[in-house]
């Protein structure tokens, strides 16, 4: 599973669902943390229902792993 969310990490525009799990795992609390972790295990059926019972969690991540990605291409410059 995990390969299949490195496949993930290369498609483009959006922030991949691993770059998300990443940010939460790096950043998060002990139990968004936990979450990260699930993602990194999980199938697509159970990874849209990480989405789907916690979509605060999901977006905030989202936008942090966005913010970190154009910080990082900033400091590459």
């Amino acid at each position: 599973m995990y390969q299949l969310l490195e496949l993930q990490a290369w498609k483009g525009n959006k922030m991949s669902d691993i770059d998300v799990a990443r940010t939460m795992i790096e950043y998060g609390g002990s139990f968004v943390r936990k979450l990260g972790g699930a993602v990194m295990v999980a199938d697509q059926n159970n990874l849209q229902k990480i989405k789907t019972t916690w979509p605060d969690y999901w977006s905030q991540y989202q936008r942090m792993a966005q913010q970190l990605s154009e910080v990082e291409k900033q400091a590459s410059k």
